[in-house]
């Protein structure tokens, strides 16, 4: 009796550590990915798995119209949504940061010649 239970003693551990390292995962994930599709709505911004961007014009049950561009809209199956597409926060500048025109500025002739000694010159 206990080398039956000791030769199951193996299986039953290798299901359990199977059972949380991938079963478990994959069901969050799935749940996630069905709460995600449910709560579209119009407007949202969206990326299908196909990798194409755009705004959700129309929802319905199982399909979904999605504008890519002014005058352009796909027909999809409500699954191609890959995700939803977060509004990013805008950063304000603070008092001591450059502008942005300044800190993006080409390098004028003499800071970039002053290393050599002369512009355009090379060795």
């Amino acid at each position: 009796m206990q080398q039956q239970l000791a030769g199951l003693l193996p299986m039953i551990l290798v299901f359990v550590v199977f059972y949380f390292l991938v079963i478990r995962p994959q069901q969050k994930q799935r749940k996630e990915r069905a709460e995600m599709l449910a709560g579209l709505k119009k407007g949202d911004k969206v990326v299908t798995i196909g990798g194409i961007h755009g705004t959700l014009a129309e929802v319905r049950d199982k399909t979904i119209r999605l504008k890519v561009a002014d005058n352009l809209e796909l027909k999809m199956n409500r699954e191609a949504i890959g995700y939803v597409l977060k509004e990013a926060k805008v950063k304000e500048p603070k008092a001591k940061e450059k502008p942005e025109a300044e800190a993006h500025a080409e390098p004028t002739v003499t800071e970039v010649g002053a290393d050599k000694g002369r512009a355009g010159t090379e060795e």
